[in-house]
């Protein structure tokens, strides 16, 4: 667990004060929890080379989010929103680095505990992902200017059976693997979990800050976009809220768009089965980053739509059925190529 969460409370309300309290200060990565009236004091109160947590109390004061972007900006800052309405979660959760939490109506002796047992799940889901790496993570981790390969999946409507296929058939030693997979809320997670369980990879739903790594699959969580970044010289997810784009969040658009502006080439697109149109553009956009493209056939699609919508503007280097699709990645990944017409999509149609 990491160590060093500077907290502070932005609130009126001591019912509050005494919820976070009790959730967190006796935790080992409490380093110290400071109470203001007003979000603006907090900001002399921030450090650099610590992380912060501002809980800023919607129902005190609005929040000011251009405010509270160039903070995060400036210093390691998360902050936690929280609020008697869950409408007001829509009005902040701009970055990967916000939560909302909601109030109970009434602080009484039987909601502080509720609240503080939620409130403490975020503080500590926060001060894991900054724990210092391990040697192992660091070996595993993939450099911003690696030449390794990574590969980034989208899917929609019958792409969780056609995800369990392709994981099934890839050996242990696996590039970093982005997923973004259309799923109502909640269930990222359990399909995540189940996949780990079931097969021999590291396999978890992402959080803002996951580093890439070898031998590791991410899935973007449901209601938040997932995106390639670059993080102290390293390749790391940031996931966020942002606008539905195609209708769905979190969007393949966001991904491949991300995977094709920071590592140009070095990447290997896939789009499975699923409606709509979703991942075409960031998939072209791949491949005039110079990244090789694959598209599930239609007789091996639920529904061909996302694959087809890709290679109708040229999006798709090879057409595969889904049985191999997993071993068009490794070869892909390895340098390997399937066929030798890879400028004609037309002709690797399998």
């Amino acid at each position: 667990m990491g160590i060093g969460v500077r907290l502070i409370i932005a609130t009126t309300q001591p019912d509050l004060i005494r919820a976070v309290k009790i959730s967190i200060e006796r935790k080992p990565y409490t380093e110290s929890i400071i109470t203001v009236t007003r979000p603006a004091d907090a900001e002399n109160k921030l450090v650099r080379g610590g992380v912060n947590i501002l809980v800023w109390d919607m129902d005190s004061q609005r929040p000011d989010v251009r405010w509270a972007a160039v903070l995060q900006k400036r210093f390691t800052l998360h902050i936690v929103y929280t609020s008697y309405s869950s409408s007001q979660s829509v009005t902040v959760l701009k970055s990967g680095q916000d939560e909302f939490l909601q109030k109970p109506a009434i602080f009484t002796a039987a909601t502080i505990p509720r609240y503080a047992v939620s409130f403490e799940r975020i503080v500590g889901k926060i001060a894991q992902q900054q724990r210092p790496p391990t040697m192992r993570d660091l070996v595993k981790m993939i450099g911003s200017n690696n030449k390794q390969k990574i590969v980034a999946i989208a899917s929609s409507t019958g792409g969780t059976n056609a995800l369990e296929d392709i994981i099934k058939q890839l050996p242990l030693e696996i590039p970093p693997i982005l997923i973004v997979q259309h799923m109502p809320s909640g269930f990222t997670k359990l399909f995540a979990e189940r996949l780990d369980a079931i097969y021999g990879h590291d396999i978890k739903e992402a959080q803002s800050g996951d580093f890439l790594m070898h031998g590791k699959i991410l899935l973007a969580p449901a209601d938040r976009h997932m995106r390639l970044v670059r993080k102290q010289d390293k390749l790391a997810v940031e996931c966020f809220v942002g606008d539905r784009i195609h209708g769905v969040m979190p969007a393949a658009d966001v991904l491949f768009e991300s995977v094709a502006d920071v590592v140009k080439s070095q990447a290997i697109g896939v789009i499975l089965t699923g409606m709509g149109s979703d991942g075409a553009r960031g998939l072209l956009q791949m491949r005039n980053a110079g990244c090789k493209n694959i598209g599930q056939n239609e007789a091996s699609c639920v529904v061909y739509g996302m694959p087809k919508a890709a290679y109708d503007i040229g999006a798709i280097d090879y057409v595969l059925p889904l049985k191999q699709i997993a071993d068009g990645i490794m070869r892909l990944s390895t340098g390997i190529g399937l066929l030798n017409s890879e400028n004609d999509a037309q002709a690797n149609i399998i």
